[in-house]
């Protein structure tokens, strides 16, 4: 009968320390993977759902906001945009909400509120939204110079401008409505909505805003450097969300951090 070869004793314990610090090697490398972070409509449905009924009221949308206007009043060193974008977002939420509310039925349903995740989608690269406001920004832009003047940006107003807004949101988010003719009767209050949920600003002041040097014309780039600084944001405060917002909804605690995805946008 065949022996196994036997290890020396003095063999012994080098052998069981080194297979003891592979697997502690192993385990704490396992340990510092960071794991994947939730999509963000799971974790605003777990953060707004105060009642744990699936769906999200508008009440509820008000109270978590009133605790978020609460904690970063009393943060200490706090960056003053995110005040600005909570306040964007507070001012805003009501018609964002409507514009949510797909089958207008009061509450937003898991399904619906995978449209917010389908917009921060979109704010990456090769997401549809850099396409769609360049698309946009060319149309207005009828002499073809790079700038819109105050006539060009005044036709932002127009039923022609509407529509194609309507279209190119509903080819990003067709499930807001059922056909963008339906989604282009909310557009303008949609587009005012989203100027206030990434800015925080008010849509009459938005020219002033874009006009950076203030030669009384909006350019290409001017639009691009915007687009970038508030979508930047957008996804900081996103990332920020889906990191602590399971334990704000476990302990109801604050949320701080942060740090986006790499953001860039040439219009």
């Amino acid at each position: 009968m065949n022996r196994r070869p036997r290890v020396p004793s003095r063999w012994f314990l080098p052998l069981l320390m080194a297979a003891s610090l592979t697997n502690v090697a192993v385990l704490s490398q396992k340990q510092q993977q960071p794991r994947p972070l939730q999509p963000l409509d799971d974790v605003l449905l777990l953060l707004l759902d105060k009642d744990k009924n699936g769906m999200v009221s508008l009440d509820e949308v008000k109270s978590k906001l009133q605790m978020l206007e609460a904690l970063f009043a009393n943060a200490e060193n706090d960056d003053s945009g995110y005040q600005r974008l909570l306040q964007g977002v507070k001012v805003a939420s009501p018609k964002v909400f409507e514009l949510l509310d797909s089958d207008g039925d009061g509450s937003l349903s898991k399904r619906e509120m995978k449209v917010v995740a389908q917009f921060e989608e979109s704010l990456k690269k090769g997401g549809g939204m850099k396409v769609l406001v360049r698309d946009l920004f060319l149309s207005l832009d009828e002499d073809s110079d790079d700038r819109l003047s105050p006539e060009e940006f005044e036709n932002g107003g127009s039923s022609q401008f509407v529509s194609r807004v309507s279209a190119g949101l509903h080819g990003l988010f067709p499930t807001l409505r059922r056909d963008a003719a339906e989604l282009e009767e909310f557009a303008t209050g949609a587009i005012s909505s989203i100027i206030d949920v990434l800015g925080g600003v008010e849509v009459d002041n938005l020219k002033s805003m874009l006009d950076v040097d203030g030669d009384g014309f909006v350019q290409r780039k001017e639009v691009g450097k915007y687009y970038n600084t508030v979508g930047k944001k957008f996804l900081e405060v996103s990332k920020s969300i889906k990191q602590m917002g399971p334990l704000m909804a476990m302990f109801g605690g604050g949320m701080e951090g942060g740090g986006g995805d790499g953001f860039k946008m040439d219009l």
